[in-house]
């Protein structure tokens, strides 16, 4: 035992000489295993001494389907080619849906929109720590256009469905360390924050910037600015003019600056508050002479937006969800004389929106709600739905609107696997001071099979059924008319990874 202990003192003092050699001559004594020896003099293991490794992260969003027309609602327009009811049935799921649900510039239900949709995001970090981020998506995410169809004597705009599958590039900027832990990134970025799911709507203070900004793990700061047009005024010729002869307008380039902050504050019970603020400055620009004239100059305009945010999370249940609270100041209804800088002032609009996960034993939910109450500068025109559903103007005036949309999931797991659910949706406005604003009811029931036993299990394959009803003829159907009634079906996969 004695020369045991004798043999391991040796070993001990062999090692140490060996290790103050290798410090010295700064060759290795032990080969790839020699331990890096600190200034302490005590030595640590390689995996600590090392800098970080490299390292490829990606991260995506996928959903591919097809939206068709109802084959239970289109028996006078599509009796099928077969005198076979059951071949009839799948003859019609081939129909195109000859409209799409939802109503412009309405939060609706996202599971009845356009069903095909990618986003990946790609990061490779370097020893160094710097990280350098590049993420795709396919060109503006599914959303609604709305354009004016002729119907009878009244028009009344259709929100077909206009969504293109070309890629754009999301974001492409770069992350540097600095002495603490602070971080600096510059590029083009596409800042997102907490959205509605079941609307699949976005955060109010969302901004794309072309810029630099600095981040840590709780706080975030951008400064950037994005391309915009402008049309520009031509002196001696009004806008009623200009539309009536028919003169292009002349389109002026400029630069939209923008400020985010944005700073987390934990609390108790996994709670999170997250103040935050976004300012953008609607670019200025000078006089020039043009062909049809001397364009005038543009002073530009500014909007503030500032509001919080809060997070929940629930390890043990794993209910999740967040609420979006603020205000926004933005130059009047957004028009470009009011983005020129025109007309001074701004419309004011108060906004709360949540978005929640339940949990339960057997059956989860999924809520959103959004609100909206716009005080506007100028007094708008008040429009009002006739008995043969042509939408008028009235001679009442009003200086705000409220929109509401509410939205519920409840989801039964049959299985861990097989999926049944039913999507509900009522989003609606208290006044119209628009032909194309209508409110929306959605009900939709899903089947759906997941390999997970969750709302979000990942990949999904679902079907179903979308019935929407609204208080405007304004849904085209297979025969061409217009109706305030429209029924589709909805097929696909839907992935996260």
């Amino acid at each position: 035992m004695v020369e045991k202990r004798l043999t391991c003192k040796k070993t001990k003092v062999v090692r140490q000489a060996l290790l103050v050699l290798a410090a010295v001559s700064g060759a290795s004594a032990f080969g790839d295993e020699t331990p890096v020896l600190p200034q302490t003099g005590v030595s640590v293991d390689k995996e600590e001494s090392r800098p970080p490794a490299e390292s490829f992260e990606f991260k995506g969003y996928w959903r591919a389907g097809f939206n068709t027309a109802s084959p239970f609602a289109w028996s006078e327009a599509a009796n099928g080619t077969s005198g076979n009811p059951v071949y009839n049935f799948f003859e019609k799921l081939t129909l195109e849906a000859p409209d799409a649900q939802g109503a412009p510039r309405l939060k609706t239900s996202r599971h009845a929109k356009d069903p095909n949709y990618l986003k990946l995001q790609m990061s490779k970090s370097f020893p160094s720590e710097v990280k350098v981020v590049f993420g795709i998506d396919t060109k503006e995410a599914p959303a609604h256009s709305t354009a004016i169809v002729a119907k009878s004597s009244s028009e009344n705009a259709s929100s077909a469905l206009n969504a293109s599958n070309t890629f754009r590039m999301r974001d492409l900027y770069a992350v540097f360390p600095t002495s603490s832990d602070m971080r600096l990134w510059a590029g083009s970025r596409q800042i997102e924050f907490e959205d509605l799911r079941l609307f699949e709507s976005g955060n109010p203070f969302d901004t794309k910037a072309l810029g630099v900004g600095l981040e840590t793990d709780n706080s975030f700061f951008s400064m950037g600015y994005s391309k915009s047009k402008r049309v520009g005024v031509i002196e001696g010729i009004s806008e009623e003019e200009r539309a009536a002869k028919k003169i292009p307008p002349v389109l002026v380039d400029t630069k939209d600056a923008s400020f985010v902050y944005r700073k987390e504050f934990p609390l108790e019970m996994n709670y999170t508050v997250m103040p935050m603020g976004k300012i953008i400055i609607h670019g200025a620009a000078h006089s020039d002479s043009t062909t049809g004239g001397k364009r005038q100059s543009m002073r530009g305009s500014q909007e503030f937006m500032f509001g919080t945010v809060m997070s929940r999370e629930n390890p043990e249940s794993g209910n999740i969800g967040n609420t979006t609270m603020g205000i926004n100041l933005r130059p009047p209804e957004l028009s470009e004389a009011s983005l020129r800088g025109d007309i001074r002032g701004f419309d004011t609009i108060y906004f709360l929106q949540d978005s929640s996960i339940f949990n339960f034993n057997g059956w989860s939910a999924l809520s959103a709600v959004a609100v909206e109450q716009t005080v506007f500068k100028k007094e708008q025109t008040v429009f009002k739905v006739a008995d043969d559903g042509s939408v008028l103007a009235s001679d009442a005036k009003t200086k705000s609107q409220r929109t509401v949309a509410l939205g519920l999931q409840p989801v039964l797991y049959v299985t861990s696997a097989f999926h049944l659910a039913l999507d509900m949706n009522y989003s609606f406005r208290d006044k119209k001071i628009d032909k194309t604003q209508s409110n929306a009811l959605l009900v939709t029931p899903i089947i759906r099979y997941a390999l997970s036993g969750n709302v979000l299990g990942s990949p999904q394959i679902y079907t179903s059924f979308t019935y929407g009803r609204y208080d405007l003829d304004f849904k085209k159907q297979l025969d061409g008319s217009f109706k305030n009634t429209l029924s589709t079906m909805q097929s696909g996969i839907e992935l996260w990874f």
